[in-house]
């Protein structure tokens, strides 16, 4: 709670008086987020994989943009009435279907969670063991970090957001520092990456898809930080959005890129280490990960899956915080974080997760006008979102559909399965699919409103 008694941890709408974050805090706090190994792997997996230097910046710049246009066009109806992801999802799955829509959100969640923790232990143990010669130590680490983020985020949404804005200027001298060694201690030899030919085509395009990918989650529940933001409109949250995302990001990919060029690791961290002039270079390398991690994890991972516990089981924030700390521990980071798996793993998962963005999209912007009742979408008394039996025929089959395009184009994956989604959800609206189920849908009729409401969530 917060001094007025708002529960910024809750389900339910956050006034704009209560909430914790202007401007610039929200803008540090996705630079903190953003500054991650994860975006790094971007430039050094593609570089390896046959792309040249000019086509990999090309990657880097369009992804870049492209997730900050959808985190800043799907976060409004978090900004403008100040309620969560989970609630968002109503309105275009259903009450019931929308449980459907974030579990296919927080099981990525929990995947990253995992990889952001083992690529912390994996720092902490290859500094150990190049300076001070310790055994090998990496699950040990890991778990240790587990518990770290358990206390960072156990007391709520407030002491996360705030955390990482504090923490952000640090890293981002670090990582200054990081660009300033890469460029004078590595042998940077750009003749090579410059005149390979690379791929303006399916390469180049899986390239730019991979790498949106990578925040197909962050693109879907911006709501759940959106709502922490104040004043509560669109050029706040335009600002907010692309200045805290598009340079952390291609700066990132750049490095990534620059690490591989001076000496041919596809182990972002291990060829940071491996330009190490010194020791404390080395423990400066631990601390930047670590943090660039935790801060990334409590944002992105953390933050969606509690709230999602909070509505699936009726538990409290912090239970929720625990859950997916120890669901994280399961899921073989270790295994998700090579080359050989990473952008399988996010093509795989942003099959579902673009089409859900379509869907999201599509009835928000198009069929809704920008507009929400809030009274309809926590009171499930009411018939408005029931559709049948609790679950949106046509969300669903345009998810099926969208899904389908997806995995028969997995290279690209994320890249048609938004946009033919978006236009598969839209036609099934049209063409009144579920019509016989919206007895009293504020999509059909002018009652629309937009008040604040003290429901207790559902």
């Amino acid at each position: 709670m917060d001094k007025n008694g708002t529960d910024l941890n809750g389900l339910n709408p956050i006034p704009e008086k209560d909430r914790p974050l202007t401007l610039a805090p929200y803008v540090l706090s996705f630079w903190s987020t953003a500054i991650i190994i994860q975006v790094m792997a971007i430039g050094t997996f593609l570089l390896k994989g046959g792309l040249n230097l000019y086509q990999v910046l090309a990657v880097g710049v369009i992804s870049g943009v492209l997730v900050a246009t959808f985190c800043t066009i799907n976060s409004f109806a978090g900004i403008k009435n100040g309620i969560p992801f989970i609630v968002q999802l109503r309105s275009s799955f259903g009450y019931k279907g929308a449980k459907v829509a974030y579990i296919l959100r927080i099981v990525p969640a929990i995947c990253w969670y995992g990889i952001g923790t083992w690529l912390g232990a994996l720092a902490i143990n290859q500094v150990m063991m190049t300076l001070f010669s310790l055994p090998e130590m990496k699950f040990p680490y890991f778990f240790i970090l587990t518990i770290i983020h358990i206390f960072l985020s156990y007391r709520g949404i407030k002491d996360i957001t705030w955390f990482n804005a504090a923490v952000a200027t640090v890293i981002c001298v670090i990582l200054v520092y990081f660009f300033g060694i890469i460029l004078f201690e590595g042998q940077l030899d750009f003749s090579k990456y410059t005149h390979t030919p690379g791929s303006w085509g399916i390469l180049f395009f899986g390239g730019i898809s991979a790498a949106t990918a990578n925040w197909a989650t962050v693109m879907l529940n911006n709501s759940d930080l959106g709502r922490q933001l104040r004043p509560a409109t669109g050029k706040a949250g335009f600002i907010g959005n692309f200045i805290g995302i598009i340079p952390p990001w291609i700066s990132m990919v750049l490095i990534g890129m620059l690490i591989f060029i001076a000496n041919g690791n596809d182990d972002p961290i291990a060829g940071l280490m491996a330009l190490a002039p010194n020791k404390t270079f080395g423990l400066i390398l631990m601390v930047f990960i670590i943090l660039a991690q935790i801060t990334s994890n409590l944002t992105t991972s953390v933050l969606p899956a509690a709230l999602a516990f909070q509505d699936l089981f009726k538990v409290k924030w912090s239970t929720g915080a625990i859950i997916s700390a120890s669901l994280s521990a399961v899921t073989m980071p270790w295994v998700l974080f090579t080359s050989e798996w990473f952008f399988t793993f996010q093509n795989i998962y942003s099959s579902f997760l673009g089409p859900v963005l379509g869907i999201l999209i599509a009835d928000y912007w198009i069929l809704r006008k920008g507009k929400l009742n809030l009274d309809y979408l926590y009171n499930q008394e009411t018939r408005a979102y029931r559709y049948f039996k609790g679950f949106s025929p046509a969300a669903f089959l345009a998810m099926l559909i969208g899904a389908i395009i997806s995995f028969n184009n997995l290279d690209v994956a994320w890249l048609v399965g938004f946009p033919s989604t978006f236009v598969i959800y839209l036609i099934l609206k049209k063409a009144g699919v579920e019509k016989k189920f919206e007895i009293h849908d504020p999509l059909l009729t002018d009652d629309t409103k937009n008040d604040s409401v003290n429901f207790s969530a559902n």
